[in-house]
């Protein structure tokens, strides 16, 4: 037998060995099971060593780990009488607002509180802000959670006012994703810790641990959540730099929007803080000061619920959300996203919401950071527009901005995009706020942003060549794997 036919042999009984032992095993949608097959079929040798980096998910071991975590989390909020703090099905709301929050209750240990001030930053000079103020004032600890930090001014000068704080005594944690601040010099952070901070990356991507733990290149912390002195938390779609700030000529003007809570929603945030820096980094902070009491006069009256989801999590509760508000929608269902790849969960529920009469409109940038992206989501729109879907293009600059607006009585912010990638790949977390005012202020925004977008035609996707259909059938194809 030729040394040709032994490496043939070979290569088939590793892709027979991938598919049979892990690919089909594993718990995923099966549109993205038939295209990892398929990858592994027919581009043997760099399909098998994609799936190996990309693919292969080790979700029950993160599960146990995460159930880990919780537990002596929880552990905390029962020693200090935190559950105080939220509130449980006797909230005074609409019948079709119960099932949307007892899904994050008895799913995710998710609770809704009652009691919030809530404020939505409509651009990242209003965010960093506020960002700036709250740890301005900050009289004990400041925990900072982001994605991406950038190198310039922006991230030195946050980086500088937390060594200030820092020096000053208070207690400062920064937690960044190893990927997503990947351009960060390696002593960047040094001054931070020289003054008594500390600073850490989550799942860094080392040779060793990629042996171990190959889910780490492919599962990123999308999360930005900055806590102060456990009263003050910000959270949403804005990370740190100047793009953000719309100073990159590359991308010009950048649309996005943060929300800043205060109020007994705060250990939400917290919670999701202290889980992922005890996994980063083995330290849990367990101290009353971290969970404060909520003082007799609560800050506002807004209901908000604060979701975290991600691969260690079995139910994928943001995506699980998202399909039951819209489901339940009976006026309006506007969704702005700057990554529209749906799976078939969500994209039936939109056509659905259509189909009955809902004003359903989506708002997607008309340019994305990724051509790929843009053409799978341009895979979508024609069930969409036929269904009644009105689908805008942005084109002031990049749309950034992940909310998600359901009639009067649904509003929500976060990092969780409109696609599979942020549904089951990314750690994401969401607010979701319950309160009429609120939704009010969001639909304003969407109503703004769309001046700067073109609406597409009912017919666009007929309009468009065979060349062009082609192309977006094909990513779309490829979308479960985005």
């Amino acid at each position: 037998m030729s040394a040709g036919t032994l490496i043939f042999i070979g290569v088939i009984v590793i892709q027979l060995a991938v598919i049979f032992g892990f690919v089909l095993l594993e718990r995923r949608q099966p549109a993205a099971t038939l295209a990892w097959i398929l990858g592994v079929l027919f581009i043997p040798v760099l399909g098998v060593a994609l799936y190996l980096v990309l693919g292969l998910r080790r979700t029950i071991k993160r599960s146990r780990a995460s159930e880990k975590i919780a537990r002596r989390t929880e552990d905390v909020f029962r020693r200090h009488a935190l559950a105080v703090q939220h509130a449980d099905s006797g909230l005074p709301l609409a019948p079709w607002v119960e099932p949307t929050i007892s899904l994050g209750t008895r799913v995710d240990r998710s609770p809704a509180s009652q009691g919030n001030a809530v404020a939505i930053l409509h651009n990242a000079a209003h965010t960093y802000e506020a960002m700036i103020d709250a740890i301005e004032a900050a009289t004990d600890h400041v925990h900072v959670q982001f994605y991406i930090i950038q190198p310039d001014e922006t991230g030195i000068g946050l980086r500088d006012l937390l060594v200030r704080r820092a020096a000053a005594g208070i207690e400062v944690r920064v937690l960044c994703d190893a990927i997503g601040s990947i351009r960060l010099p390696s002593e960047f952070w040094r001054p931070l810790v020289e003054a008594g901070g500390d600073a850490a990356y989550f799942a860094p991507v080392r040779i060793a641990l990629r042996l171990r733990r190959r889910d780490r290149i492919n599962f990123r912390n999308h999360r930005k959540i900055v806590v102060v002195d456990g009263r003050v938390g910000l959270t949403g779609g804005i990370n740190v730099g100047r793009e953000y700030l719309g100073l990159d000529p590359e991308v010009g003007e950048w649309r996005d929007s943060h929300i800043r809570l205060e109020g007994p929603s705060v250990v939400g945030l917290q919670q999701t803080f202290v889980e992922d820096w005890l996994a980063t980094t083995d330290e849990l902070l367990d101290a009353p000061k971290y969970f404060p009491v909520p003082t007799a006069s609560l800050p506002g009256d807004a209901v908000v619920q604060i979701v975290a989801s991600g691969p260690d999590r079995p139910w994928s509760l943001i995506h699980r959300i998202y399909a039951l508000a819209i489901a339940q929608a009976r006026e309006r269902v506007w969704i702005s996203s700057p990554y529209f790849v749906p799976d078939r969960v969500i994209q039936s529920a939109i056509v659905t919401a259509a189909l009955s009469g809902v004003d359903t409109r989506l708002l997607v940038p008309r340019r994305s950071d990724s051509r790929l992206v843009t053409w799978a989501s341009r895979a979508y729109y024609g069930e969409l527009l036929d269904a009644g879907v009105r689908i805008y293009e942005y084109d002031r600059g990049f749309l950034h901005a992940k909310t998600m607006l359901i009639d009067r009585w649904l509003g929500t912010i976060g990092s969780a995009n409109m696609d599979i990638r942020s549904f089951h790949l990314n750690y994401e977390l969401n607010a979701f706020v319950y309160d009429e005012p609120f939704s009010d202020e969001l639909a304003g925004q969407f109503l703004d942003d769309l001046k700067g977008a073109a609406e597409l035609p009912p017919d666009w996707a007929h309009q468009l060549s065979y060349g062009q259909r082609l192309l977006h059938a094909f990513a779309g194809l490829m979308s479960p794997l985005l």
